[in-house]
């Protein structure tokens, strides 16, 4: 059938140490791979790019957008740098602002389509990469995406 492969970003801090990107590759709404990736240096993220991203050929990119508050002095903008190298390294990549992505894909949904724990760590942040992924489709109408959620829920509720 129709196949969407969706390339979804959660981008982490280029400041704090321990930070990581979110990165999950998704076939229609189904999980292909995911990695953790340390976003405190840009050597890491070019590298996973040179040994990984770059070999993925997704049909869309999406990157989860950051709202930078000149205001707020707690706000870690440098999560800024860290979008621009991906929109350097995935040209005509999408920004997708996440506000209401934790109603319209619920942790229920997550956990359903098997997308919530993963074998790493920092599960958080690959969590909100697929949210943001089927966010993304959900809001697009991305057919084959949101059909396939229904397959798979049928399925599982079936069992």
């Amino acid at each position: 059938g129709d196949q969407m492969r969706i390339l979804a970003i959660d981008p982490g801090s280029a400041k704090a140490v321990d930070s990581t990107h979110g990165i999950i590759l998704l076939d229609n709404a189904r999980l292909v791979d995911h990695w953790v990736v340390s976003s405190a240096k840009i050597k890491s993220t070019r590298k996973w790019f040179e040994e990984v991203g770059q070999f993925l050929k997704p049909d869309i990119v999406v990157i989860e957008k950051f709202e930078a508050r000149d205001n707020d002095k707690s706000k870690d903008n440098s999560v800024l740098e860290n979008i621009a190298l991906f929109q350097i390294l995935f040209p005509g990549s999408i920004l997708q602002r996440n506000a209401g992505y934790q109603s319209d894909i619920p942790n229920e949904l997550l956990k359903l389509l098997g997308l919530w724990k993963f074998s790493k760590s920092h599960h958080q942040d690959v969590r909100a990469a697929a949210r943001l992924g089927l966010f993304w489709a959900m809001r697009n109408d991305v057919e084959e995406v949101v059909q396939d959620i229904g397959r798979i829920a049928t399925e599982k509720m079936a069992n």
